[in-house]
């Protein structure tokens, strides 16, 4: 069941509607029209009873206003480029260097911060984004839907992008997960399994570096579930540098196997992540600081966590990496799914 409801009116006098997707054991996921954002995941649990495991606010204006992308559709280009700056067919192209030397999730208006349209059907909706020409400096009439549905505990989401020009894409969900309820304190008693043999070092600026390498024998080895806390007690100079936790690129081994499977430690709780894509950014909720959110929960470092499935970081400038270009007129797809139990 899908219902549609009014969120809230945008500076500019736009109506913004969210759709609650109801499943048969009564677990629901809200999306809004406002950054394809996802506000609720009210997820079962082993005491019988529905936690929402994921961050956020209470009222439009407080997304409007949001700086750290929670629940929110992440691109034109997701995560890092290096220098604010690639080269493309001869034309180097200049974009806003918003996170120190480097241009992060799409610049200073980024799709998490647009409002797309919406069509419902019977279970799913399709959201969609028209990025102009040049918009945040990138090339191209770029056009992007999501097709979400939530079905037995199964949110998945269906990517669908096209342009007129090549482009760098790269495409994501940036939601927080906390397991064990949102403002129910820290995610870092998680177990988390990671489906990677290989994964990204990242420079002092957390962008990452090529070429990939192997995790056997560092924190960043979760091909066995382990706690996140584990990892980060290591004291890796890598863990540190990034704020006293993850924010790193792992490449996925396979995809006979999911991306990513954590555990809830109070709730018990579980989150397969699956996905078609090459990568996965692990961030544990670093520099979430001191947060109001949902029914006034206040959210601290490390009390929500991120699985971003994505294309590589700065692919645009990195050779080494995996091609992100996207070829003028071809449809591209790519999916995301997180299966609860």
């Amino acid at each position: 069941m899908i219902a549609k409801s009014l969120f809230g009116t945008t500076p500019d006098g736009r109506k913004v509607y969210n759709y609650t997707f109801t499943d048969k054991s009564g677990q629901s996921v809200v999306i809004s029209e406002y950054a394809c954002a996802i506000l609720e995941t009210n997820i079962l649990a082993q005491d019988g009873r529905l936690h929402d495991v994921t961050l956020g606010y209470d009222t439009l204006n407080e997304y409007l206003n949001d700086t750290r992308n929670f629940g929110a559709i992440v691109g034109r280009y997701a995560n890092r480029i290096a220098k604010g700056m690639f080269t493309l067919n001869g034309v180097t192209y200049h974009l806003a260097r918003n996170n120190g030397n480097n241009t992060l999730h799409g610049g200073l208006r980024g799709f998490g911060k647009h409002l797309f349209t919406s069509e419902q059907h019977d279970d799913y909706v399709v959201f969609r984004l028209e990025s102009p020409d040049l918009d945040e400096g990138f090339p191209g009439n770029f056009t992007l839907t999501e097709k979400a549905s939530f079905i037995d505990g199964e949110l998945l989401m269906q990517y669908e992008y096209i342009c007129d020009k090549d482009t760098p894409a790269n495409i994501t969900n940036h939601n927080y997960f906390n397991l064990n309820g949102h403002g129910q304190g820290s995610i870092l008693n998680h177990e988390v399994f990671i489906n990677s043999q290989n994964y990204c070092r990242a420079d002092e600026g957390l962008l990452a570096l090529a070429p990939v390498v192997s995790v056997e024998g560092t924190p960043f080895d979760f091909r066995k579930p382990k706690r996140i806390l584990d990892g980060i007690l290591s004291y890796s100079p890598e863990i540190i540098c990034s704020r006293g936790g993850y924010d790193h690129c792992f490449e996925v081994a396979n995809h006979d196997r999911p991306a990513a499977i954590v555990t809830g430690d109070v709730t018990g709780i579980t989150l397969t992540v699956n996905s078609d894509m090459p990568a996965v950014q692990f961030y544990t909720g670093n520099s979430i600081g001191h947060t109001t959110g949902k029914k006034g929960a206040c959210y601290n470092n490390h009390e929500g966590f991120a699985l971003e499935c994505q294309q590589f970081p700065n692919a645009v400038n990195e050779p080494e990496f995996p091609n992100a270009v996207i070829k003028a007129g071809e449809l591209n797809r790519a999916f995301i799914s997180y299966k609860f139990n």
